[in-house]
């Protein structure tokens, strides 16, 4: 089996979630639905609990079904499901590749058959495993990114294994990205009954020939008699622009100032250009309502929270900045696309919003070459949630997450230290740029007064021979946790950096100030050795003789140093909280106690069994009828995938994230 590379992105929405594998309701019980191949032809469903996984994989074949998960998209070191139904027997191997070859089959057979099926189209198999199993060469079934690997033939092998055995694939293969134990608590369907629908579209936008294109436009919401929460939300796209409307994002504007508000007719500006109403820069000091990307479907929030929408102290007025992606520079595009909202007035239990927390967005964020796993964190400063927790007047309760770094991200985790314990929120070790979504919490996390939220990132950067800096773009680096939480308060962003003087002493520097620029962009002036003097920073970065290990000394010269990180807080314009006296502190990085999580595995040996065949579901030898529905045109009955929402990520942070100022 060979591997593809997926070439679609995969993140989430900063303001509601986007599932890994789509929510069904099938029989069975499965509850999660993704079609592997863009054909539809590979259609997976599974389930889970807290100690098992099973699958059903109906694909478009009356040969051998591959199913595998890969450490990192490739057939080496990957842990595979073969099975087939011959002769009115379904049979299941549990195999692991050492090589792009045909994989030998596992002496520990882990992998369960339950049933199988065919008929003259199509193969239907159902097996499970155990999470853990113990065995080396299993791959541990958690809530990391999976890489599963994908394949089948058209004939069924003559035996398990060599000349004889499952015969080459050819092209119908490939890999997706997909978090298997993603848990679901959106309802299938809204409860109330009293909703309404606002269309929020572009006009006639003449979309420029040019790669990339970021368009502006304030829209009025519909005049609310009280307080709504909106509780979903989906794309409208202009037929045959599916591939150029790459994403959009929609800011609340403050109540108290006025907004240039332009006539029907008219298209918008582009964003952040100098024909861009002066008065419609405050919008993105709001709080962010929605965003959609390609890809993505309809937006449902669980049923006990809601965004607020209307009311007294509530702006009419909403920014909408979408994102054009024009690689071909074609000519003579028309959009008017945008977005569904539902809203309704039977409110729910809370109002949510989002809270970021991380490093902050800046060149000063060094990530080095060379190094198998460099590490990177920030944190919210304890006193600077606080104050806003202290404005609020309760604690708040954290629901889901997204994790988000860049290209060279491998690994990501975000913590609370609470009362001096320090424990994980979520964490994955397989961690994959092109899947970024919002990962729901098995159960909520209070984050009290005096706690402190952390942030930590572990990049891969092998291949590079230069260092690589924080920024907005794809081939710079973040590292961030968009927490979804109730009950909202008015701190968004609450970032940190290690300290400059850290990171430049590390190369050499002895002495240094700062000159020009505003807002972070500011350049270093280096005083200090005289090899150095009038070296711009990346040049000094750059000059470091960067080896694995120095990348790690680099790490720890950081983290564990005697200089404290900067901090800064961002909220939304309603607050009375004076954040520009927080974002001054100083503080340093912060440790809590620790807890080894259990190894299950201690002192088991897993037991190898023989091979699994059951007597296929059917009347007949190679007769077999499927016994839950199989899709029978190939069309696909689901979801492709999410393709890229990464760079919504990076718009909020262009828009909302306050550099630290030196």
């Amino acid at each position: 089996m060979e591997t593809t590379v997926c070439g679609s992105f995969t993140v989430l929405v900063l303001a509601a979630f986007v599932f890994s594998g789509e929510h069904v309701v099938a029989d069975h019980g499965f509850t999660h639905r993704e079609s592997l191949d863009e054909e539809g032809k590979f259609q997976l469903l599974w389930k889970f609990d807290d100690e098992k996984i099973e699958f059903e994989a109906q694909v478009q074949t009356t040969g051998w079904v591959g199913l595998g998960l890969s450490p990192n998209g490739g057939m080496p070191g990957s842990d595979i499901a073969i099975g087939w139904v011959k002769d009115g027997t379904a049979h299941l191997t549990d195999r692991f590749a050492e090589a792009k070859a045909q994989p030998p089959v596992d002496e520990s057979q882990d992998w369960e058959l339950v049933s199988g099926s065919e008929n003259g189209t199509h193969t239907v198999l159902r097996f499970s495993r155990k999470l853990t199993t113990c065995d080396d060469k299993d791959r541990v079934i958690n809530e990391d990114t999976m890489r599963v690997l994908w394949a089948w033939h058209d004939d069924d092998p003559e035996d398990e294994s060599g000349v004889s055995g499952p015969a080459y694939h050819g092209a119908n293969r490939g890999v997706r990205s997909t978090v298997l134990l993603s848990n679901i608590i959106a309802p299938p369907n809204l409860k109330e009954t009293n909703i309404t629908t606002f269309d929020i579209l572009m006009n006639n936008v003449s979309v420029p020939e040019q790669d990339t294109v970021y368009w502006c436009r304030v829209f009025q919401l519909p005049e609310l008699a009280s307080k709504h929460h909106m509780i979903k939300y989906e794309p409208i796209t202009t037929p045959g622009n599916e591939g150029v409307v790459h994403h959009l994002l929609i800011y609340t504007c403050p109540a108290d100032q006025s907004v240039t508000f332009l006539p029907e007719e008219h298209p918008g500006h582009r964003c952040r250009s100098p024909n861009m109403p002066r008065d419609w820069w405050p919008c993105y000091g709001g709080s962010l309502m929605a965003a959609w990307a390609i890809g993505s479907e309809g937006i449902v929030y669980p049923e006990h929270v809601g965004f607020p929408v209307g009311g007294a102290d509530d702006s009419r007025y909403v920014l909408v900045e979408m994102h054009y992606d024009n690689p071909h520079l074609a000519s003579g595009i028309r959009d008017s696309s945008g977005l569904r909202l539902t809203l309704t007035p039977e409110l729910r239990d809370n109002d949510l919003s989002i809270l970021e927390v991380g490093m902050m967005v800046t060149k000063l964020h060094v990530v080095p070459p060379r190094a198998e796993g460099f590490v990177s964190a920030g944190f919210c400063n304890t006193n600077c949630l606080n104050a806003f927790l202290e404005e609020l007047g309760e604690p708040i309760h954290i629901i889901g997450l997204e994790l988000h770094s860049h290209l060279l991200g491998s690994k990501m985790s975000t913590r609370v230290i609470h009362d001096g314990t320090e424990t994980e929120i979520a964490r994955d070790d397989n961690y994959d740029f092109n899947l970024q979504f919002f990962r729901m919490l098995k159960q909520e996390v209070t984050v009290y007064p005096g706690d402190t939220l952390i942030t930590e990132c572990t990049y891969r950067s092998t291949q590079k021979d230069e260092v690589t800096y924080g920024g907005l773009g794809t081939t710079d680096e973040m590292c961030k946790t968009f927490f979804l939480y109730y009950p909202r308060f008015n701190l968004t962003f609450c970032d940190s950096l290690p300290n400059l003087a850290g990171t430049v002493r590390f190369a050499g520097v002895e002495n240094f100030e700062f000159t020009g620029g505003q807002r972070g962009d500011r350049e270093i002036v280096i005083k200090a050795p005289e090899p150095l003097v009038n070296k711009s920073f990346e040049e000094v970065m750059e000059a470091v003789p960067w080896t694995d290990e120095k990348t790690r000394d680099f790490s720890k010269s950081l983290l564990d140093g005697p200089l404290p990180f900067h901090t800064n807080c961002r909220a939304t314009y309603q607050t009375a909280v004076n954040t520009a006296a927080l974002g001054t502190q100083s503080v340093p990085f912060p440790r809590g106690k620790r807890t080894a999580p259990n190894d299950i595995c201690s002192g088991r040996t897993p037991a190898g069994q023989a091979t699994t065949r059951v007597p296929a579901v059917g009347t007949g030898p190679g007769q077999a009828t499927t016994r839950a529905p199989v899709v029978g045109d190939g069309s696909g009955a689901s979801r492709s995938g999410l393709p890229a929402l990464t760079a919504i990520v990076c718009m909020a942070a262009l828009a909302l994230i306050t550099v630290w100022k030196p």
